[in-house]
């Protein structure tokens, strides 16, 4: 099963990056406007293209695709788009992990940067970043299943691998189907705040541009070093705020809303997701003073969605507000959004498992079901859950101690890997809001660079590809 199996990723790699290549035209247009270098996404351009084209007609086959083929897939497909992703960063002079950080960082919706005075960078390798988070942000195996036939057949096996979150059977049979809407809903979403951010906001139509693009992905790339503070325009910062918490929700309620179905607004995840944010202004506010409402609420929702924008140096506020801050860079957003870390409804799971645990030991002959929307979860998903969990707190260990043996302290060590593991971007210490992450050894970005490959597909996806019994299956 090993060749044709390489042979088949190989394949629809090459049909997807044949594709993807058409994404430089937006930047190649942005140099040629502002009158800037041009050639260097016309050699990207043309390099993705024929990478794509090379792979997809050297390794032609019609096999179609299998449960086990999305794990390679969707790993290995989000792993060349990165690398290739990067060409422009090196024809603009960045070195290789450079390049590759900023690249993976951008598809991932991670937002960790290692470019500093964004104001002196082209206006065209900025928009590539924001459209890079943008692409990635509702995820690139997902557009292609929604524009590439030959994606639809087999497209639940690579839906379930990279849509982050439960899919209920009854999307499954038309996944395709779901696949267009929602991004119809993503596109449509992008384009209301590209709106509100030039016509009410009075952003440049450039800047609103990205911020949208950067806002919808929960990626947090900005045209400017100093994020939405460089702004200080309330308008923008509220507009931002809405979008952001409509980014951290799961994209099925507002598939299901906007085709009537309000009743998913009463959805278990989506009510604990709103009590987060609202309990963790409140003690934001309480930490920092009265006058510190809009700011509060901002980093809340902003750090929760794992978006990462940054109106304030939350980095430097009360130990206290950096820890509820930080407790909410792990949870993360909601299950089928575009936010990362490991996401209220497996947090919401464990306590509902805990609970149950502990009404059986009350009651051992009791038989006690874990319900989620009033619906009994299987043992598999609770087993799955748990799993999870601990590969995820294992990973963050095993990352935050090499990180540690490479000089960095603990409070920069943690907080990058969690920053990037759930693909949140600032962290706390050396990398918050006021920093970057250019000043860390090239060996600690190729460690974060990892994070945020394996946090953006959730652990399993890429973790299976490296296990030797997967090829012979």
């Amino acid at each position: 099963m090993f060749y044709p199996r390489v042979k088949l990723t190989l394949h629809l790699i090459g049909s997807i990056l044949k594709f993807l290549a058409l994404a430089y035209i937006v930047p190649l247009a942005v140099a040629l406007h502002y009158g800037e270098n041009w050639q260097i996404f016309l050699y990207s351009l043309l390099l993705t293209f024929i990478v794509g084209i090379i792979l997809e007609f050297s390794f032609k086959t019609t096999r179609e695709i299998e449960r086990a083929d999305g794990f390679s897939l969707v790993s290995f497909t989000w792993l060349m788009v990165a690398l290739l992703g990067m060409a422009p960063y090196l024809f603009w002079g960045c070195n290789f992990i450079d390049a590759f950080f900023e690249s993976m960082s951008g598809f991932t919706t991670t937002g960790a940067t290692i470019l500093t005075g964004l104001e002196q960078c082209p206006r065209s390798i900025l928009m590539w970043r924001s459209l890079s988070q943008w692409l990635g942000g509702m995820g690139v195996i997902t557009l292609f299943i929604a524009i590439l036939p030959k994606l639809g057949v087999g497209g639940s096996q690579l839906f379930a691998q990279e849509f982050p979150g439960p899919i209920h059977e009854k999307f499954r049979p038309r996944v395709r189907t779901v696949a267009r809407f929602l991004w119809i809903i993503y596109i449509s979403f992008t384009a209301i705040e590209v709106g509100l951010l030039y016509l009410l906001a009075k952003l440049p139509l450039f800047d609103s541009t990205c911020l949208s693009f950067c806002t919808l992905s929960t990626g947090g790339f900005t045209p400017t070093t100093k994020s939405i503070a460089a702004y200080a325009n309330p308008t923008a910062e509220y507009i931002i705020m809405a979008f952001m918490f409509l980014a951290g929700m799961n994209f099925i309620i507002h598939y299901r809303a906007s085709r009537g179905d309000f009743k998913a607004f009463k959805d278990e995840e989506f009510k604990i997701y709103a009590i987060l944010l609202a309990a963790a202004t409140a003690l934001l506010i309480f930490s920092q003073g009265a006058g510190s409402c809009r700011e509060s609420l901002f980093q809340t929702i902003s750090i929760m969605t794992t978006t990462g924008f940054a109106t304030t140096d939350f980095g430097a506020w009360h130990y206290g507000a950096c820890m509820i801050l930080l407790t909410l860079m792990l949870i993360g957003g909601c299950g089928g959004s575009t936010s990362g870390s490991v996401k209220v409804v497996r947090f919401l799971t464990l306590l509902k498992r805990v609970r149950a645990m502990m009404k059986k030991v009350i009651s051992p002959k009791a038989i006690i079901l874990v319900k989620y929307n009033q619906k009994t979860l299987p043992e598999e998903i609770l087993r799955d859950t748990m799993s999870f969990l601990f590969l995820y707190l294992i990973v963050a260990v095993i990352a935050s101690i090499t990180l540690g043996f490479l000089g960095l302290d603990m409070e920069t060590s943690f907080s990058a890997v969690a920053a990037s593991l759930g693909n949140v971007g600032p962290g706390l210490g050396g990398v918050g809001p006021a920093s970057s992450y250019a000043w860390l050894p090239p060996a600690a970005k190729f460690v974060l660079i990892i994070c945020m490959w394996l946090g953006r597909l959730e652990l399993f996806t890429v973790l299976m590809i490296f296990v030797p019994r997967f090829w012979q299956r």
